[in-house]
């Protein structure tokens, strides 16, 4: 019996044994499996970072790629220019022919091709109206300068015939695009307009019959003066304070003196003398100390620089060349013969 108990312990312990071994192969085969999982996991986190890495390099590599293109073709350009000089000096003129067209700034006239000037054609020698003038009717000193602007600069000249008061309000609202009609240079112009260079310079004379007593600006005192309207003579006579009456036109003035309805008739010296050539009976006086010399230039509208440039190299041109000082002769002699 003892036999048989001992075997009976025997087995139960050989059964306890053989179920701790099995638990055990368990445990381990399970502690293998989760090292082979994270090794797993881990291979596959380094390909992930070795393919993001991977990404990168291609990337960094094209943007180098594309660098080294974009050098290439700068260098392939620098060389060219370097090879071509006379191109890149053509560039640089092109870019400073632009800059020197902006700062210079374009003519523009009233109509494209056409320079319209304003005039007032009631005296000569300067402006008056013939059978046949150098621009259309028109004829005088004034209009052969405004012919000879135009003509220099590839344009033609036209003429608008106007009331002398009236041109630079035509300027100032575009109507015409320079006035020339023997103006004279004074401040109060120069506020509304911009003035060429003078081109011709004269003085104010008193138109007299040939027996008054009249000898000097003074003696107009107590006198019935006349004047054309909006010329200079009309200022010369309001700053002297005398009591002046007004024409439109230097004939109206004139024949108010003619007719005996006035004493002395103030007016430019150039063209005084034809009008005393005219009309028997009449004569000048000078009076160098009350009347100064003035200037005579063509009108532009305020800040139209690029036409009173182009206005200006015609008119120092021929200055300097004789034709106006000769126009000056021609027209004052063929008034005066007439």
């Amino acid at each position: 019996m003892r036999e048989t108990g001992l075997d009976i312990v025997d087995c139960g312990n050989t059964l306890q044994f053989e179920a701790t071994t099995s638990f055990r192969q368990e445990e381990s085969i399970m502690k293998k499996a989760t090292k082979a999982a994270a090794l797993v996991l881990a291979m596959a986190m380094a390909v992930s970072t070795l393919t993001a890495c991977g990404s990168e390099t291609e990337a960094a590599a094209d943007a180098a790629g594309t660098e080294a293109e974009a050098s290439e073709e700068n260098g392939t350009a620098q060389a060219d220019e370097a090879a071509d000089p006379e191109a890149a000096a053509d560039t640089e003129d092109a870019a400073d022919d632009t800059a020197d067209a902006e700062q210079a700034g374009t003519v523009t006239t009233k109509t494209e091709g056409v320079l319209t000037f304003g005039t007032n054609a009631e005296f000569p020698p300067f402006e008056f109206v013939a059978g046949t003038g150098v621009i259309d009717q028109y004829d005088g000193i004034d209009m052969a300068i405004a012919k000879q602007i135009a003509e220099d600069n590839g344009m033609t000249a036209v003429v608008e015939n106007m009331e002398f008061d009236s041109l630079l309000v035509a300027l100032q609202n575009g109507q015409i695009d320079a006035t020339i009609a023997a103006m004279t240079v004074i401040d109060e112009r120069k506020e509304a307009v911009d003035f060429s260079v003078p081109y011709y310079t004269a003085t104010q004379v008193m138109i007299v019959k040939e027996d008054s007593d009249i000898a000097s600006a003074a003696d107009m005192a107590d006198k019935k003066i006349c004047v054309i309207q909006g010329y200079t003579g009309e200022t010369c006579v309001k700053d002297m304070g005398y009591p002046y009456e007004a024409f439109k036109k230097g004939t109206e003035a004139v024949m108010e003196l003619v007719n005996g309805k006035c004493d002395v008739v103030v007016i430019d010296s150039a063209t005084a003398q034809k009008y005393v050539d005219d009309n028997e009976g009449l004569k000048i006086v000078e009076d160098a100390s009350a009347f100064e010399s003035e200037e005579y230039a063509v009108a532009v509208k305020k800040g139209n620089t690029a036409l009173l440039d182009m206005i200006n190299k015609t008119i120092e041109a021929k200055l300097a060349d004789g034709t106006i000082s000769d126009l000056g002769v021609q027209y004052t002699e063929a008034v005066t013969e007439e």
